[in-house]
């Protein structure tokens, strides 16, 4: 053992990696002179070129990263790579998680009897969109996890779930380990995250105004803390107080004016009123202060199309398209827009691509044929 930490090993460098993915590596890190490109030709003379050859876990994290859904495959075959470091497995399955959905759910239901306790709090991050049944099926047998940090995990996806659709062994489990869940984040009160932790807890046990209570005691703490303002704003949604919403919204706007996560919210928000130019402008804000978030930049091409402006928001897509050329929704909708402005080589051109990462979509296959007869016809 180099060190009780999982994250601390000695390595055999890669230099090759840190060329096409910047990662570090131990040659230029004592040769701080030099760079990766040499070290990868020092070795080429040394060893040959076979160890490039080598598979390594760096290139399937680079993709979870990078290419969105496209990755899922491989983060899912290295996750399920018991040859693999544990942490390097649940680095793997946390990146899977966005793109949890039904088809994923076996693959999630066997990490969650991995050994490692990383694997299984990763595993339950990967069912927490699933539905409640499904939720109570995978993870309430992990309520009793010898781990505290799997039963809190487990109490903390399962806490919406009705007494009466929890198997009635497992009650007592979940209160105990939401109480363990409580405790931490006693730990953590005169922390803002803390805070908004516990206000995400009671929202989901329906306890509104303790949810409220906890995401005010978060801006008390820190009035430049913007997840407070927005988890505030969505539990006033939810109760149906929208210009309370509105009010935090603009407060904490007041405070941190150019945060994404306030605009692209208020835009939400706006839209509700049905106050569309308004909203349009703050989608924008978010769109502009936030360039590597794809969702903020897809709602803003499809609030700019909803106000007729197809050309302009074909142009947003494009431009998207090219900071995030995995994004299913953006794909989704140059897909939409082109097919509907009648541009069909460029509607088959990005079914094509979204086919490349959902290659088991029926619908998606058929439209792709559709799309190509008519490429005959004409």
């Amino acid at each position: 053992m180099i060190h009780a930490r999982q994250d601390h090993s000695l390595r055999i460098p890669r230099p090759d990696l840190s060329i096409a993915f910047g990662s570090p590596n131990a040659c230029t890190q004592c040769h701080t002179n030099k760079t990766a490109q040499w070290a990868a030709s020092a070795m080429d003379r040394w060893y040959g070129k076979r160890w490039r050859e080598r598979p390594h876990y760096g290139s399937t994290l680079h993709a979870g990263e990078t290419q969105g859904l496209r990755a899922l495959p491989s983060l899912l075959e290295l996750a399920a790579n018991p040859t693999a470091p544990a942490i390097v497995r649940a680095t793997a399955a946390t990146l899977a998680q966005p793109y949890a959905s039904p088809a994923t759910l076996p693959a999630a239901r066997a990490l969650l009897h991995d050994a490692d306790p990383s694997l299984r709090v990763a595993a339950l991050g990967m069912i927490a969109p699933a539905d409640p049944v499904n939720r109570v099926r995978s993870g309430a047998p992990l309520l009793s996890d010898p781990v505290r940090g799997v039963r809190i995990e487990a109490a903390r996806i399962l806490a919406d779930v009705p007494d009466t659709q929890l198997p009635e062994g497992k009650r007592a489990a979940r209160a105990a380990a939401l109480q363990e869940y409580e405790t931490a984040l006693a730990l953590e009160a005169d922390w803002p995250s803390g805070q908004v932790n516990l206000g995400n807890l009671r929202l989901r046990q329906g306890r509104a105004d303790a949810a409220i209570a906890a995401f005010e005691r978060a801006i008390a703490l820190d009035k430049g803390f913007s997840g407070a303002y927005v988890n505030l704003a969505d539990a006033f949604r939810q109760l149906g107080r929208e210009p309370a919403a509105e009010e935090t919204l603009r407060r904490g706007l007041a405070v941190l004016p150019r945060d994404a996560d306030l605009h692209h919210a208020l835009g939400l928000l706006l839209t509700r009123k049905g106050e569309q130019a308004d909203a349009l402008r703050e989608f924008a804000k978010a769109a502009r202060f936030a360039p590597d978030n794809a969702r903020y930049a897809y709602v803003q091409a499809i609030a700019v199309d909803s106000s007729g402006k197809r050309e302009q928001a074909l142009a947003l897509l494009r431009s998207a398209k090219q900071r995030h050329p995995n994004d299913v929704d953006i794909l989704g909708a140059l897909l939409s827009i082109s097919r509907e402005s009648g541009d069909h080589p460029a509607a088959l051109r990005y079914a094509r691509l979204l086919a490349e990462m959902l290659p088991d979509n029926a619908g998606l296959n058929r439209l792709i044929g559709d799309l190509e007869g008519r490429q005959i016809d004409h």
